[in-house]
Parts: C-alpha cells; structure tokens; sequence
C-alpha cells in the first residue's frame, strides 16, 4: 500500500493547535486528542478514501472523518503523493469550515 505524506495548511495547522491547548487545559485525559488525531492521519495517509466526501466546499474532492472521542473532523484533500489536512472541526460547531 502506498502510504501519502500528511501535509496541514496554515489554518489547519492553527485549528490543531487550538484545540489541542483547549483540550490540555480542559481535559482529564489530554492524551485523547492526540492519539486519535495521530491514529487518523495514519489512515488517511495509506487509505485517504475511507473519509466521507465533503461537497459543501468551493474546494474540489474534500473528504473528512468523524473522530468520535473528540468529536471533530479533520476535512482534507489528497492525490497520489500526498494527504493536504484542510481544516479540524469541532462536531458540534453551529457551522461547517470555511475550506
């Protein structure tokens, strides 16, 4: 299996950022955000159709997983090199990403 390199954009870089510091101070088991955020890029990186197609972006081909401990979804792109993470998105935000 060919396994793509995981590349973030600027805002999604910033979106992981924040989220992480929000559940470092939030959370008793801070751990969770990372493990599962690490355990999806993996998947994504080998098998980047397994997410759902996204088509309420101007961005062509957007796809994103639920990762249901943290209740968010990373919504991201891919070609034969690479995986490009677009957004991370809390689940129960009244509104979806701007991509």
């Amino acid at each position: 299996m060919k396994h793509r390199i995981v590349h973030f954009t600027a805002t999604a870089h910033e979106q992981v950022r924040r989220e992480k510091a929000w559940w470092l101070a939030n959370r008793d088991h801070a751990d969770v955000f990372a493990d599962e955020l690490e355990q999806t890029l993996k998947i994504i990186a080998v098998l980047p159709g397994a997410g759902t197609p996204y088509t309420h972006s101007s961005v062509r081909d957007v796809r994103r997983v639920y990762l249901r401990r943290i209740d968010a979804h990373p919504y991201y792109t891919f070609d034969n090199a690479r995986v490009i993470v677009r957004a991370l998105w809390g689940a129960q935000r009244g509104h979806d990403p701007w991509l």
